[in-house]
């Protein structure tokens, strides 16, 4: 017979045929995709912000799956593991938790001071030095928005939309969203009042495009935010802005 296990971190996470899983963990992004409609698709970290990616069938989405909120920390039992295959990954986690039909999980209460960010150097991504295979976090001031197909305004109808992300130190990343960000992404730009517009695109995936890497979705995992509390965009807002005053 399988013997439990107490609850375990991300990196302890191996298969094993002896044990049953366990573990608590907070969601950090709930999504599906179209190649996959029959299941739902979840990324889940633990209190040191290790990632892993949870898959949830048809056969085991119960009622209750509307209580898998973002934001929200869970305690699974009984889950298992497989291999995380495919040629984009979300996290760099070589296997994936797989809900099962004797899977069980309950709301807890943990109190963590991490951001669940895992930002990467816009000059590591530009060297190639960072696994195209592993969908990344980038933050960057907001530089310029466009699209190379449409004369007009910005506005929501645009089939892509092209935009530039600048570190502090100046170098600048391209990234592309296609048209099922659009509404997101002007949105998120309404609600921001000043001039330094951060923002961060979440579990983003690379490609090469003539030459040069650049950022893009990964079906509906990528996140798009705006102006987000973290300890990374604090510290990008005082030295964007103390550039600004010695200019003027």
């Amino acid at each position: 017979m399988a013997r439990p296990r107490s609850s375990i971190c991300v990196s302890d996470l191996i298969p094993s045929m002896n044990e049953r899983m366990m573990g608590r963990f907070i969601i950090i992004r709930r999504f599906r995709c179209s190649s996959r409609l029959d299941t739902l698709e979840l990324i889940l970290a633990d209190e040191k912000g290790d990632r892993i990616q949870a898959s949830i069938g048809l056969d085991c989405l119960a009622y209750d799956s509307s209580r898998l909120v973002e934001g929200t920390w869970i305690f699974i039992k009984d889950f298992g593991l497989v291999d995380a295959v495919g040629s984009v990954r979300p996290t760099r986690h070589a296997y994936k938790i797989l809900w099962n039909l004797s899977t069980s999980f309950q709301r807890t209460v943990v109190t963590a001071s991490v951001d669940y960010f895992k930002f990467v150097r816009f000059e590591d991504v530009l060297a190639g030095l960072v696994d195209p295979s592993v969908c990344v976090d980038l933050i960057g001031r907001l530089m310029c928005v466009g699209n190379y197909d449409e004369d007009e305004g910005m506005n929501s109808t645009w089939e892509q939309i092209y935009l530039e992300l600048e570190n502090v130190r100046g170098i600048r990343i391209r990234c592309r969203l296609p048209k099922g960000y659009a509404t997101k992404f002007f949105s998120g730009l309404k609600t921001c009042a000043d001039n330094i517009i951060l923002c961060v695109m979440r579990f983003a995936r690379l490609e090469l495009s003539r030459g040069d890497m650049r950022a893009t979705t990964l079906c509906t995992c990528t996140e798009l935010l705006f102006n987000p509390s973290c300890d990374e965009a604090s510290r990008m807002r005082l030295a964007f802005a103390s550039v600004e005053r010695k200019l003027f």
